[in-house]
């Protein structure tokens, strides 16, 4: 078998297909409710930096947002299931391959630390340094931490052992931790120089021992490239169908015993299984969290009364975006079909579980609104709104996946 050209040709697969979606993405409502934000932010970043208390511990922000996407490390190899068998024989001569991915992850996740860096490059001449140079060295120092962490992780990747794998992460982080606190408050160069070698000596007299003493684990590989891929399409699925999806489950025990009084009570089969794939399966709860959150974040962040009620109701559109890909999660499942039950009856739960969540969504936004603020009316007005939009955009979105389907 000829694996010379394999990892361009499957990357090329990808993209060629990843393009398509993006091109979806860009001419629909999400990306148009991102532009919005995106403009609104740069319009208030001025003020937002001036309202910012002096006390506020923008390096330890910092150094928390740099170390996550340094720790992180995804890595993309493109690898399929048939490759465990099929592939494997041939490890030794897929170097090459293996090598190419590294690269390519690396390149990957250098964009967002850039992108972030750039975001925060006001703040952080504001608040860490306001010399221009410092801000290129740290992006510099940053990208060549990434280059440390993947060659790292890739040593990491051939421990066996789940629990060792953490600790080995765990150190990890802890080492960039302190790599980016230096670089985030500004301290004396050879700080950080000395951490950077550090780091170099762990590679070269730990982690190159792994590489050589360690095979690969090709099941973790096809795991882990299955997560990232899993990851891009559930977020194209909001636009698009995605025939081809996994999804992941998780358990949450605590969150599934405490839904399942309500969830059972409801008389319908469908309200349970959308509601148990709300919980558990792929990252519908995580984000419905982070996306409060981060309507919390943006309307703590901006001092406008108005831009904080713009914030909430454009936050509670893209989560009824991104929650309307329930609807498909219980096609790929036959077992649903057999089900004496009308297809009235699951259109009917869907709404109702869409409702429920939207309207608790705006509750929370609410509370929060006044929380940050002192004003009344904007409050009422979310509240308002997101009523009137929560009650009527299932139906809406409701109506249009029954005549997609049909």
């Amino acid at each position: 078998m000829d694996v010379t050209d394999l990892w361009e040709e499957r990357s090329k697969r990808f993209w060629n297909e990843a393009i398509r979606y993006l091109r979806l993405l860009g001419n629909s409502g999400f990306m148009f409710s991102l532009y919005a934000l995106f403009l609104a932010g740069g319009y208030f970043y001025p003020s937002f930096i001036e309202w910012l208390p002096e006390t506020f511990p923008i390096p330890f922000v910092l150094t928390a947002l740099f170390t996550y996407l340094l720790t992180v490390c995804p890595l993309r190899t493109f690898l399929k299931e048939g490759d465990l068998v099929f592939l494997l024989p041939l490890e030794t001569k897929l170097k090459s391959y293996f090598r190419k991915s590294v690269i390519y992850s690396i390149v990957m996740q250098s964009v967002p630390l850039s992108i972030l860096l750039l975001l925060t490059g006001p703040l952080f001449q504001d608040r860490v340094s306001s010399n221009t140079s410092y801000l290129y060295i740290v992006l510099l120092l940053l990208l060549t931490g990434n280059v440390w962490n993947y060659a790292v992780r890739w040593a990491e990747v051939r421990i066996q052992d789940d629990e060792k794998r953490k600790v080995h992460t765990g150190g990890r982080a802890l080492i960039n931790t302190v790599y980016c606190y230096f670089l985030f408050v500004a301290a004396p160069l050879w700080f950080v120089l000395t951490v950077l070698l550090i780091m170099v000596f762990l590679f070269c007299f730990y982690h190159i021992k792994l590489l050589r003493n360690h095979p690969l684990k090709w099941e973790l590989l096809l795991r882990l490239e299955e997560k990232r891929l899993s990851a891009f399409y559930r977020f194209v699925q909001s636009f698009t169908d995605v025939p081809h999806i996994k999804m992941a489950v998780r358990r949450r025990k605590w969150l599934s015993a405490a839904a399942d009084r309500f969830l059972w009570n409801s008389g319908s089969i469908y309200s349970v299984l959308f509601g148990k794939a709300f919980i558990r399966s792929g990252e519908y709860f995580g984000m419905y969290v982070r996306l409060l959150l981060t309507s919390a974040l943006v309307m703590y962040a901006f001092p406008s009364e108005w831009v904080r009620l713009g914030a909430a109701l454009l936050f509670l559109y893209m989560t009824s975006v991104q929650l309307k890909t329930l609807w498909h999660h219980l096609d790929t499942i036959m077992w649903p079909d057999l089900y004496p039950i009308s297809y009235h009856e699951k259109e009917t739960a869907f709404k109702q579980l869409m409702k429920k969540l939207l309207i608790f969504q705006t509750i929370l936004l609410t509370v929060v609104y006044w929380i940050v603020s002192v004003s009344v009316l904007p409050g009422l007005m979310i509240l308002a709104a997101g009523f009137i939009f929560s009650l009527t955009y299932p139906v809406y979105k409701g109506k249009r996946s029954v005549l997609q389907t049909n």
